[in-house]
């Protein structure tokens, strides 16, 4: 588990362009985030987990309550025997000052609201020490140090964390061969059906060379993109052809320096459905609106396929279906499905779902709009994601969030 949030972390660390830059989110958001990144394929099986909800309850009152919201989730802590709730305006804020009060270090003192500061840590804290029972020390004399302190502030930071993710969950979240596909939480791809892709028999037999991408459907939208590779395929390609007239559906671009990697930094790339480098054609059929993000994404597993024909002369089965919500004209993601013929898929074998999205970065999938993601906030209010050699006087999220990795993983296998 910590593996995947430090792949998570090195994901978002090299897309976003500065420290400064926080997008802040909602209930819904961290509630959807929050868990995936904790439980990853199993975030799903945790909704009605009680012990989960008591600290997201915890974590909404520590990191997100102003203006008088949040009454239920105090009643709720109550009746879960968690100790020292008081009542709300215990903890109350003004909406103006949330982003000074939770969003820098766990250690951080707000002057403006210390009080009301220090009694939203102990909700979480002591909500944290009720889930997991640290013992009779924290019991007695409170859970300001050891590793109930540092489950609560992990979550104070994966809180944060979760506000440099900038897409709605409900964007990202897709359903593909009847199999739900979490909403993106920083990793570009994710298997889907245990990584087994789904060809039958007969197409696992064929033995010959071929590349048949679908018609455009009514939307004039691009469908699934068919290809056995083989070594005669790889000798035939050739130079790409000119692709600037085609507008695949969903085509409206945009630049975004620093936070997408090309130069110049177009979101938008007419991305291949089967990769050039895989005998794909530069034709309106095997090519979609694609982010730079989606396009890196897939390179890895293009690669894969290449180098395996490369090597062995064996042919690959290949399909790229893109994923488009009811009448979206941007898909949401793609999925990538690989098996090796000569050898039942041993030498490649893979199904996983990339998704087309571009991280500091809101997309609307209906027609390909895109705009900055929405808040932006000064390095003096927030913890910045990233520094050069940070140190305890000059921390980041992700130095802060090292200091917490060692015993996560045991206490939330126990939830």
């Amino acid at each position: 588990m910590s593996k995947r949030i430090c792949s998570l972390l090195l994901a978002v660390m090299l897309l976003l362009s500065s420290g400064n830059t926080v997008l802040a989110c909602d209930e819904d958001q961290i509630n959807t985030y929050v868990p995936q990144i904790l439980f990853g394929d199993s975030a799903f099986s945790k909704a009605s987990n009680e012990k989960v909800k008591m600290l997201l309850d915890a974590l909404y009152l520590n990191s997100m309550q102003s203006d008088g919201q949040g009454k239920d989730k105090i009643e709720y802590l109550k009746r879960k025997k968690v100790r020292g709730i008081g009542s709300l305006s215990d903890l109350d804020i003004k909406h103006k000052e949330l982003m000074k009060c939770s969003h820098n270090t766990w250690e951080y003192e707000y002057a403006g609201a210390e009080k009301q500061q220090n009694n939203r840590k102990e909700v979480l804290q002591n909500t944290v020490n009720k889930v997991f029972d640290f013992g009779f020390f924290n019991n007695l004399f409170g859970c300001k140090k050891g590793k109930c302190n540092s489950f609560a502030a992990l979550l104070y930071y994966l809180h944060i964390l979760s506000d440099y993710l900038a897409d709605e969950p409900d964007e990202t979240r897709t359903v593909v061969n009847d199999k739900e596909v979490p909403s993106y939480v920083g990793i570009a791809s994710v298997p889907i059906r245990a990584n087994k892709p789904s060809f039958t028999k007969n197409q696992r037999n064929i033995r010959e060379s071929f590349y048949k991408p679908s018609q455009l459907d009514a939307q004039n939208r691009s469908g699934a993109a068919f290809a056995n590779v083989g070594k005669d395929t790889l000798e035939m390609v050739g130079d790409r052809e000119n692709m600037v007239s085609i507008k695949p559906s969903g085509w409206n671009q945009n630049k975004y320096n620093g936070l997408v990697t090309s130069q110049p930094p177009y979101i938008f790339n007419r991305c291949h459905l089967i990769a050039h480098q895989l005998g794909g054609k530069e034709e309106e059929r095997n090519l979609i609106t694609g982010t730079r993000y989606l396009n890196e994404a897939m390179i890895p597993y293009e690669n894969k396929i290449k180098d395996y024909v490369t090597k062995t002369g064996n042919h690959v089965l290949y399909r790229v279906t893109p994923i488009f919500e009811r009448d979206n004209k941007l898909a949401s993601g793609v999925q990538l499905e690989a098996y090796s013929i000569e050898d039942s898929g041993k030498g490649v074998s893979f199904n996983v779902y990339c998704y087309n999205v571009q991280p500091g970065v809101d997309i609307n999938y209906m027609n390909g709009d895109n705009e900055k993601a929405d808040d932006i906030l000064t390095k003096k209010n927030t913890i910045p994601f990233a520094v050069k050699n940070p140190t305890d006087n000059s921390p980041d999220l992700i130095y802060e969030m090292n200091k917490h990795f060692s015993f996560l993983e045991h206490y939330v296998s126990l939830l």
